[in-house]
């Protein structure tokens, strides 16, 4: 690992992460737990950040109960959790991340306890979600900050992506945008929310602001080639696909994506350096 020792390691992965670097981010952050803290409850989010990005949710999961066992109480790596947890579709362990997300959550101290409404014992699977749903929009009337307001709606948003009531989810993230207009994983939720809902069609502006805010985000690259499949659009959902590779040649399984778009479009010319994953030489006809 060319990375290993060098001081500020930590730092040099957030300067990559921020400008898009994602697997130089990733050997920074691993190299930062490996030779100089495996405790650093940071580093590990982060690398969890890291494989989101790349659409990795359970790589990220992994990363991140790693660093909730050295910090138990991180909002924001709760939250990030069960977001995760929507991606892989365990809805079970979701609620249970953000039931903790607000449970722990220092502007909303002691709130849980002030209110005989919720009910905490219920082991119901549906009670619990919307046990949490109730505690999330106390927290709304709990703290009306601009800052604690959009937390909140990006966790709503999530808990009704699990209850499948999209129309609720696209309001609630419209809403966090609204406070965090340039925050473009918000407005990847939209877009996937939106896909969702079979609204691939008013996915793709989310996308594209997603992307025009952090042009090197494999994810939102992703999900925009899956919106344009979804319309038919398969020359550029092609493209997507592509430069979703670029940015993470470890997504193997988006070869797969690209041979069904390939195919759809009828460019059977291509189909073999799809079968060849040989990304350079697609660059003469993208």
């Amino acid at each position: 690992n060319p990375l290993s020792y060098p001081e500020n390691l930590y730092e040099q992965g957030l300067t990559h992460f921020n400008e898009g670097n994602i697997p130089e981010a990733i050997l920074c952050f691993e190299s930062t737990l490996r030779n100089v803290d495996m405790e650093n409850a940071d580093a590990w989010r982060m690398l969890g950040k890291c494989h989101t990005e790349n659409d990795a949710d359970s790589k990220a999961i992994v990363c991140w109960l790693k660093s909730l066992e050295r910090d138990p109480y991180s909002p924001e790596t709760l939250l990030a959790l069960g977001v995760a947890y929507v991606n892989e579709l365990d809805w079970e362990k979701a609620v249970e991340s953000l039931r903790g997300w607000v449970g722990n959550h220092p502007l909303y101290a002691g709130m849980e306890n002030a209110s005989g409404e919720v009910d905490i014992e219920d082991d119901l699977y549906g009670a619990e979600m919307r046990d949490v749903e109730r505690l999330l929009l106390r927290a709304l009337e709990y703290d009306r900050t601009d800052d604690a307001a959009a937390d909140v709606y990006e966790a709503l948003g999530v808990v009704y992506n699990v209850s499948r009531d999209y129309d609720a989810a696209v309001d609630s993230f419209r809403r966090a945008i609204g406070v965090r207009p340039d925050d473009y994983q918000l407005r990847n939720k939209l877009g996937a929310t939106l896909a969702n809902s079979n609204r691939s069609e008013e996915a793709l502006p989310s996308y594209r602001k997603a992307l025009s805010l952090k042009p090197k985000y494999a994810r939102g690259w992703l999900n925009m080639a899956i919106s344009h499949s979804n319309l038919h659009n398969y020359s550029e959902a092609a493209r997507c696909y592509l430069q979703t590779l670029s940015l993470n040649p470890e997504a193997k399984h988006v070869w797969s994506y690209l041979r069904i778009a390939l195919t759809c479009d009828e460019r059977w010319d291509l189909l073999p350096l799809a079968a060849s994953q040989n990304l350079s030489q697609f660059h003469e006809f993208f």
